[in-house]
């Protein structure tokens, strides 16, 4: 009868931990959504109040609104991923070459780089089994996290190396750093080490979650290693892809000659 009350103590306290972190992650939710939504309700009054008669009012109001509509997509899209990550959607395996994908990750973060100096790294040829675009999401999340928190002037690195067993990713800042007290926290659904830079910088608490089930799906982790006001270091481990041992070759015989 002990054991029975431990064991089902411990079941309620795991269900209470369960429904409390449904319940933060509902109120995140409806917090993340409302404020674009207000933001767009904001600039609707605007433009109701004459803004559309003010060309250069109503060419504010209009990028403001279509930058508040491409933040909800963006949230939609990534709480889509998360669900179907839950419902245990299979990604797809096939070989995906790490190296082509690093470089085109570089070029796409360029243009959001704006005065954070982009910088390539070690570049070995690597390849894995797995799903590409997830690969890229993965890889992209940390280079707009490495950027969005790295001050003008500061530099973000991507490299990718290898061992005899693993690919190893790795996207380096010289950024703010993350605290002690929240490195454990970082993989965690809508948490922010700094709630108010996250959220004025766009940030949903999105990002890092993402990357953790992508790594995770492929059969690798993920790892962080931050100090305050010396930057972070991203890196993630995945297994190699298994060599193709080469199709032996076709040996054409040669005709015996008739004895004469």
């Amino acid at each position: 009868l002990q054991r029975l009350t431990i064991t089902v103590n411990d079941l309620l306290a795991r269900l209470e931990q369960l429904f409390g972190a449904q319940r933060r992650f509902v109120a995140d939710v409806s917090h993340e959504l409302r404020t674009p939504l207000a933001a767009m309700q904001g600039n609707l009054e605007v433009l109701d109040r004459g803004a559309a008669r003010d060309p250069e009012l109503l060419a504010e109001s209009l990028a403001d609104m279509r930058r508040e509509v491409a933040r909800l997509i963006r949230m939609a899209n990534d709480l889509l991923l998360l669900a179907q990550s839950e419902a245990g959607v299979q990604i797809l395996r096939e070989p995906v070459e790490l190296d082509t994908l690093l470089l085109e990750v570089h070029r796409e973060l360029r243009p959001l780089a704006g005065d954070v100096q982009l910088v390539l790294g070690e570049e070995d040829q690597v390849v894995v089994m797995g799903d590409r675009d997830r690969l890229k999401q993965a890889l992209l999340n940390l280079g707009i996290n490495a950027v969005q928190h790295t001050p003008p002037g500061g530099s973000v690195t991507l490299s990718l190396a290898r061992t005899e067993t693993q690919a190893v990713l790795r996207v380096d800042d010289t950024g703010v750093g993350i605290g002690p007290e929240h490195i454990e926290h970082v993989f965690e659904r809508f948490y922010r080490a700094d709630r108010a830079r996250s959220r004025n910088r766009g940030g949903a608490g999105l990002g890092l979650p993402i990357v953790k089930w992508i790594v995770d799906a492929h059969g690798g982790q993920v790892h962080v290693a931050s100090e305050q006001g010396a930057g972070s270091h991203f890196t993630i481990e995945l297994p190699l892809a298994p060599a193709i041992e080469p199709e032996p070759a076709l040996q054409f015989l040669q005709p015996a000659l008739p004895h004469s």
